[in-house]
């Protein structure tokens, strides 16, 4: 199930279900359909959505197929004019880095002249704050001082249930469903704080953190190592990745991260693939600028565009 939180005219948040119809993407206003089936208490927000666990689920998956018998055209929308929220209310972002082997690889030289250290004894990973997440179709300023404006396309996980310290074979458990993240990174500032054994600025400016569009349930991607991502910038392919390539799986990567204790609305990601500007061989012209169109892309999830200005 693809399963996202939306602005609704009253400016609240509501749940749309994405599927295709027609060669077209659709948009079934969940909790509308839910309640002319006459589902009691169904969830309003996609907090309760998660809290209801399997109880929920199969009330949405029955209310999907009865919507498709008998459903009314006016709960249905096209998702080109849907305004989209950031799909989940994020608690927090532990983001993964260098855990594709060619993007580790690609960036070596550079980091290691800083000073850097780079090992694979346990993943690598930062903050991505809260606070700078923006949903699909969003435009992102490139921060002030900023040329080196990077991309970086991240399958994502996000966690529905309490995890602490569990073991690597626990680690698809507390997983809910996947998302996209766009790790937008200015690097001027990243360089100079890793040189100093520091990330924080360099990836946490307003607008950094595009997410989205919406939820793919976990029970539709059991494997996520199936995964690919892809990013592209004016449709020119940038990025294109398998995860079967990953140093740490996902299993690996919320393992490890729930040491710091995992609950309903975190993020993990799995870190980016080669491709990035700072790693091309002439880096200037592939830093994003002002008009640029992002849309970075995870198979089984979908597409998530980002303007920058």
């Amino acid at each position: 199930m693809k399963i996202g939180r939306y602005q609704g005219a009253d400016c609240a948040e509501r749940l749309g279900v994405v599927r295709e119809q027609g060669g077209k993407l659709e948009v079934l206003d969940l909790i509308t359909a839910a309640q002319k089936r006459g589902v009691k208490d169904f969830p309003q927000t996609m907090n309760g959505f998660i809290d209801g666990g399997e109880r929920t689920m199969q009330q949405s998956r029955e209310t999907i197929e009865w919507s498709m018998r008998e459903g009314d055209p006016k709960w249905l929308m096209d998702e080109a004019g849907v305004q989209w929220m950031i799909p989940v209310q994020v608690r927090n972002c532990f983001a993964g880095g260098r855990n594709f082997a060619a993007h580790k690889a690609e960036t070596l030289a550079y980091w290691t002249k800083q000073g850097a250290k780079l090992h694979s004894e346990i993943p690598m990973g930062f903050i991505k704050l809260a606070s700078v997440m923006v949903p699909h179709r969003a435009t992102v300023k490139r921060p002030q001082d900023c040329i080196w404006f990077d991309y970086e396309v991240e399958a994502t996980a996000v966690i529905g249930s309490k995890a602490v310290s569990i073991k690597d074979e626990d680690g698809l458990k507390p997983i809910f469903g996947y998302t996209i993240l766009n790790d937008l990174s200015a690097r001027e500032i990243q360089r100079k704080e890793m040189a100093n054994q520091s990330i924080v600025v360099g990836k946490n400016y307003p607008g950094l953190g595009p997410l989205g569009p919406w939820i793919t349930t976990a029970d539709d991607v059991p494997d996520p190592s199936v995964l690919d991502v892809r990013l592209t910038v004016n449709g020119q392919e940038r990025q294109n990745a398998h995860c079967s390539d990953l140093t740490f799986s996902f299993a690996q990567l919320v393992a490890h991260w729930s040491k710091c204790g995992l609950d309903r609305g975190d993020l993990v990601t799995v870190g980016s693939p080669a491709g990035v500007a700072i790693g091309m061989a002439d880096p200037l012209p592939f830093y994003l600028k002002p008009g640029d169109v992002v849309r970075a892309e995870v198979s089984h999830v979908g597409v998530l565009e980002t303007r920058i200005a």
